[in-house]
């Protein structure tokens, strides 16, 4: 399947692409209302539930627009590298946990802990502070995101 097949038939899905896809897929955080759909040799993860991608491409929005100094650019750009992306899905979401007082689990550590789940995490939070995301102080958010690295440095 060519690049542009596989662009048509995944717009052509019904439901929203996940916005946390990638965090899901690398086992970092799971969520309920996420389901798989193969297309072709590729894996695509889509939501099921529309109240719950309103909530997670809200706070991924927010996220995206705040994050630009925590990537080490001035000027956001249209597409993120693979590498930009982790950081602000998962760098983001670490910020939620911690900000909840909850332990960050390491999926690579313990691989049968009970992982987050990515819509119930943003749901509380957003409870938490009010009912909107634009309440909350980002600052707080924006280490995690600058300082998560998918490669941990070797001494």
């Amino acid at each position: 399947m060519d690049d542009e097949q596989y662009r048509q038939t995944r717009a052509a899905i019904p439901q929203p692409r996940c916005c946390y896809e990638k965090a899901i897929q690398y086992g970092y955080f799971q969520c309920q209302w996420h389901q798989r759909i193969a297309l072709g040799e590729r894996e695509s993860l889509h939501c099921t539930r529309q109240s719950a991608f309103e909530i997670c491409d809200e706070f991924h929005s927010l996220t995206l627009k705040h994050s630009g100094f925590a990537l080490g650019t001035a000027r956001m750009p249209v597409h993120l590298s693979f590498n930009q992306a982790m950081k602000v899905q998962i760098g983001g979401l670490r910020g939620v946990i911690e900000q909840a007082g909850k332990t960050i689990v390491e999926p690579e550590i313990q691989l049968n802990a009970q992982l987050q789940d990515v819509a119930e995490e943003l749901e509380q939070l957003k409870a938490r502070i009010g009912g909107a995301f634009e309440n909350m102080d980002f600052s707080e958010i924006m280490p995690h995101i600058s300082s998560f690295s998918l490669r941990k440095r070797r001494k």
